[in-house]
């Protein structure tokens, strides 16, 4: 199980780590996905679909009531838990992409 931290002081914390490595699995993809730093707020994870910029969303790590990481929708709703990459990457592209014309 992954440990987070978000951060103290400035430091990005570990949940950025995370975040990079979704971004990464996705950029594999083709996919659009950059970790945005902001002074004082959590990291967020944009990720853009590049056939259709309008389809894109800012994820984030959430923790739940039993102490576990997942990245999830800004909307609040969970995407995976921040140990399956694959099963994350493949929700999101699913989501955001472009149904078959």
């Amino acid at each position: 199980m992954t440990s987070i931290s978000l951060g103290t002081n400035g430091s990005p914390g570990k949940g950025v780590e995370v975040l990079e490595g979704l971004a990464a699995r996705l950029r594999t993809e083709g996919w659009y996905a950059r970790v945005i730093l902001s002074e004082g707020r959590a990291a967020l994870l944009r990720v853009v679909n590049p056939l259709a910029p309008p389809l894109n969303d800012d994820l984030a790590l959430r923790q739940d009531q039993a102490g576990l990481w997942w990245f999830c929708w800004s909307f609040g709703d969970r995407i995976a838990h921040v140990d399956n990459l694959d099963i994350a990457a493949a929700r999101i592209t699913q989501v955001l992409g472009c149904p078959e014309r």
